[in-house]
């Protein structure tokens, strides 16, 4: 009988562990990425295909391909800096 509680009380725990880091997951959704261009070489998006998407620090970026991302990585600060500038242009236009 204790195994059998001890089994049950393992399994709703995992349960309601199980639960609650889903619905965390859900709430933190990133942030959309603002623009219709690369952020490595400011290409318009459409004509090479779909682009490569990531999520950096809760931003999510876009890129043309996986190769950019490489770009991205050894100074993810300088294109970070580069996004908030272009997004800060973007509200001044409206």
């Amino acid at each position: 009988m204790k195994k059998l509680k001890c089994i049950l009380a393992m399994v709703l725990t995992a349960t309601i562990v199980a639960v609650s880091l889903t619905s965390r997951a859900d709430e933190k959704k990133p942030k959309p990425y603002p623009l219709n261009t690369c952020l490595i070489c400011d290409m318009k998006f459409g004509s090479m295909g779909e682009p490569y998407v990531f999520v950096h620090k809760g931003q999510e970026i876009k890129v043309c391909d996986k190769s950019e991302k490489v770009s991205f990585d050894k100074d993810p600060d300088k294109y970070m800096k580069k996004l908030a500038e272009a997004e800060a242009r973007l509200k001044n236009k409206l």
